[in-house]
């Protein structure tokens, strides 16, 4: 966080991929030439960032030449509303902090990214660190083709991997931002499978009686059985 941050008209530092080329990069102030311009982060070790999970949001973006219109909610809380345009996408957003550039703004509404961080969000919460309030620390690693049969071209998604857990407030500036999402809740402890029951040794069933065999005498104690009940 810097000394402006939160103002008005003041950009944070972004962290963006490209899909088409299949590179990371951040969107930062150049103070020589005054305007903002991406600088790429090679992947791999050099592409490694504290994912704050507390500050998880979700809602609609639309981002067009010109305009910039993020509509996000913390995760858990009610959505957005709908902003009944087409245009708008499903996106999300969180900060990150890598001590290269610090802390950065993380929002897209780009399918492809988009899809990666919010697995990555769901790899996250199921971890127990999560549940103990700890924040993820995960590295691009790579990327994977992806091709898109409705425009007949091939775009590159980002390997986004969990590599370690960080305490929240250790990372510079996050002490004083206040969470907005719970941790979740630690997964419940499944009872260990029991041993199998022993089997049970098979019942020889009786012989039926054959036809034609003798009847019975009148000392006999199957004698006042009928012969046309089968056994069972």
């Amino acid at each position: 966080m810097s000394d402006l941050s939160g103002l008005h008209g003041i950009y944070p530092t972004s962290l963006r991929w490209n899909a088409e080329s299949g590179f990371l990069a951040v969107s930062a102030f150049n103070g020589e030439t005054g305007e903002r311009e991406l600088r790429q982060i090679e992947l791999g070790q050099a592409a490694t960032f504290v994912l704050d999970l507390a500050t998880r949001e979700r809602g609609y973006g639309l981002i067009k030449s010109g305009v910039y219109d993020m509509k996000l909610s913390p995760v858990g809380s009610p959505p957005p509303p709908w902003p009944e345009n087409e245009e708008y996408k499903p996106a999300l957003g969180c900060w990150m902090w890598t001590p290269t550039f610090g802390e950065l703004r993380l929002e897209t509404n780009a399918a492809i990214f988009r899809q990666a961080i919010a697995s990555v969000w769901d790899q996250c919460r199921a971890e127990p660190q999560a549940a103990e309030g700890l924040q993820s620390v995960v590295r691009f690693d790579d990327r994977v083709s992806i091709p898109v049969k409705a425009v007949n071209k091939t775009f590159f998604g980002p390997v986004i991997k969990i590599v370690g857990w960080v305490e929240r407030d250790k990372v510079p500036g996050w002490a004083a931002r206040t969470p907005t999402v719970f941790p979740p809740e630690a997964p419940p402890i499944l009872p260990a499978p029991s041993a199998p029951a022993p089997a049970t040794p098979a019942v020889k069933k009786p012989a039926k009686v054959k036809k034609g065999a003798a009847k019975p005498g009148p000392d006999d104690p199957l004698a006042d059985l009928n012969d046309d009940i089968p056994w069972k």
